[in-house]
């Protein structure tokens, strides 16, 4: 039963897909060079939305000659067609998946609260038939605003949806978090299948179904498979969740120019730009990364960096006796953006840790949320 549901469950999401979506002949495209910009315009000197590293696989949307117009996860823009190397498929735009909860009519439905009551209609002022224990399972029969109608053998009545599950999957809202440091989004469920999207740890992902130890998910329009190991069903408000949205607020300005003592979208330094990307989120911060280092957040262990932290370095060439001579913001996958001022470019742009320049001047690491 469970796999039946988990099939009906992605054809769903799949058949919303192509009824909601304007289905096209395109290609799909896969980056060759190590770090690939996409661009708002198709033009070297429009903002860099988002940078892609090698092997990512790209949906191509039109041919421009020198440029491809591209989508990739939730962002559309423009790629340097030197740099994507073509293949034939047909695909379509993406678009929400069906509802989970319309797809769960039929399972089991698992009581996730304590003292839940069973009632005869879908109201609180309807009559209790008496109350549910946790973990207690009924066969879900329908599903309507916020009301789960279930039986249990000899009788239906109602539950607040926000207290079943199915799975292990809420039946309202499903949602997981990333808890790997940079997870692929696979094609099918399988480690041979297509990259179809990356996320980074701490993200929230939208759950379809789970399927032999692969969770079905949607996430930025892109909708495939991610190991069970590298999530965790979301149970509520999370630092990490926070991180994560931290991280991605940064890459928002790769390609933004260096400028010496810049702290807005026009041009940044490094303290500047970790000040500027955490101030959007409600944090404080000093334009010094000695002083960051010094003053905000709490200290971290290189090993249990997570998204959204605060990574420092010290090049005693640069520092003038100081502690720290640069900072940028941890993405996961052991890289970090940051405004640059070095000869690799100067501006707003991603870098390994393993570099070994980082490497060998790397401090340590903060954490604010």
């Amino acid at each position: 039963m469970r796999k039946t549901f988990c099939k009906a469950v992605v054809l769903a999401a799949m058949a919303a897909i192509f009824l909601t979506a304007t289905a096209a002949a395109a290609e799909t495209g896969t980056v060759t060079g190590s770090s690939l910009r996409i661009r708002q315009e198709p033009s070297t000197q429009s903002e860099a939305l988002a940078q892609l590293n090698a092997g990512t696989q790209v949906q191509i949307l039109d041919d421009l000659g020198d440029w491809y117009q591209i989508n990739w996860g939730s962002y559309s823009g423009y790629v340097s067609a030197d740099y994507i190397s073509r293949s034939s498929t047909s695909t379509s735009t993406p678009a929400a998946p069906a509802p989970f909860a319309q797809a769960a009519i039929g399972q089991l439905g698992a009581v996730t609260g304590t003292g839940v009551n069973f009632r005869s209609a879908p109201s609180t002022d309807a009559s209790v038939y008496y109350i549910l224990s946790q973990g207690s399972q009924m066969t879900i029969t329908g599903v309507s605003d916020g009301w789960c109608k279930m039986d249990d053998g000899s009788q239906e009545g109602y539950v607040n949806a926000d207290y079943v599950s199915v799975n292990g999957i809420p039946l309202v809202d499903p949602k997981g978090i990333i808890t790997g440091d940079c997870v692929n989004i696979r094609s099918i469920p399988s480690t041979d299948g297509d990259i179809v999207s990356k996320v980074y740890g701490g993200a929230l992902v939208d759950l379809l179904s789970l399927e032999n130890g692969w969770y079905a998910v949607s996430y930025g329009g892109a909708v495939g498979y991610i190991r069970n190991d590298c999530l965790s069903v979301y149970t509520g408000s999370s630092a990490s969740g926070v991180g994560a949205a931290i991280a991605e607020t940064a890459l928002q300005y790769l390609g933004t120019p260096y400028a010496y003592g810049g702290a807005s979208s026009r041009g940044f330094d490094c303290s500047g730009f970790t000040m500027y990307v955490l101030s959007q989120h409600g944090y404080s911060a000093p334009h010094s990364a000695t002083s960051q280092w010094n003053s905000t957040g709490t200290y971290v262990e290189r090993s249990d960096l997570q998204p959204g932290d605060l990574v420092l370095f010290c090049d005693p060439s640069r520092s003038n006796g100081k502690a720290c001579s640069h900072v940028g913001i941890y993405i996961g996958d052991n890289e970090f953006v940051h405004a640059s001022s070095g000869s690799s470019g100067k501006y707003v742009r991603i870098s390994s840790l393993s570099e070994d320049y980082y490497n060998g001047y790397y401090v340590g690491a903060k954490r604010v949320a």
